[in-house]
């Protein structure tokens, strides 16, 4: 029980930095000798989402976000739909027992480098809302990205937003919101296509999901004040580090 709830920790603390969790979830339990199960992995991202949503209940800025109207239409159609779609698409593919190989090793490397380059990007809209559809769509193309292994939704719409010109604050507020619909829509479509399987013990779901949402929390407070002054250079280089050590851990 120990080792499933450092894999909860692990999953709060990278869940909305731009590093992967689904990575360091296998890292780690293949550091630890636990056994990967899809319920449990979808019970922390779900855990990661309620705290999402209590984060943004507690924010003022956010909710002023969810009630424009005519942003979240447009938010949704040019940046959540191609993901959704092509998620939708090859789930069989995408929800397969990941493991770590050359693919996961360079997205966590290539990625890394773009990150720490995006710091030195200038940023043109500093106003969320006035973000074209034309830019909103490119970020939705960034977004799907995130489906190939090691390369973090948080990081590819981070990196999406920084080459379309948003400000640190703003690029960190979209991977949020975006996170949102994503998470959800993961997790619904595990949910259905897992419910006559034996392995889903409820006890060990609500303790991943409640200890997952603790962490969660607070991470996104400290990423966000963090980043939105200091960009995102250090999650580049950790990126950067720790694919040196998957290949020799790996290989």
């Amino acid at each position: 029980m120990i080792e499933k709830l450092l894999i909860a920790f692990i999953q709060g603390i990278t869940e909305f930095i731009p590093v992967s969790s689904s990575l360091h979830i296998i890292i780690f339990s293949d550091l630890l000798g636990v056994e990967k199960n899809i319920l449990n992995s979808v019970a922390l991202h779900f855990g990661s989402l309620i705290a999402l949503i209590a984060y943004f209940y507690n924010d003022k800025n956010f909710l002023l976000v969810f009630k424009n109207y005519k942003f979240l239409i447009n938010l949704l159609i040019f940046s959540v739909l191609p993901v959704f779609l092509i998620g939708f698409l090859f789930y069989s593919i995408l929800s397969l027992d990941l493991k770590i190989g050359l693919i996961s090793i360079m997205g966590t490397f290539i990625f890394g480098v773009i990150l720490i380059f995006t710091d030195k990007l200038k940023s043109n809209d500093h106003n969320l809302y006035s973000v074209s559809r034309k830019k909103l769509f490119i970020i939705g193309l960034f977004n799907c990205l995130a489906l190939i292994p090691g390369v973090s939704r948080s990081a590819s719409i981070i990196i999406g937003s920084r080459f379309m010109g948003l400000d640190f604050e703003n690029s960190i507020r979209l991977s949020l919101i975006l996170s949102l619909p994503v998470i959800s829509g993961a997790f619904f479509l595990t949910i259905i296509k897992n419910l006559n399987n034996s392995d889903f013990a409820i006890y060990e779901i609500l303790i991943n999901v409640f200890f997952s949402f603790f962490i969660s929390y607070y991470s996104i407070k400290i990423f966000y004040r963090f980043s939105s002054k200091k960009g995102f250079k250090v999650f580049g280089l950790y990126r950067i580090v720790l694919s040196l050590f998957l290949v020799v851990y790996y290989f």
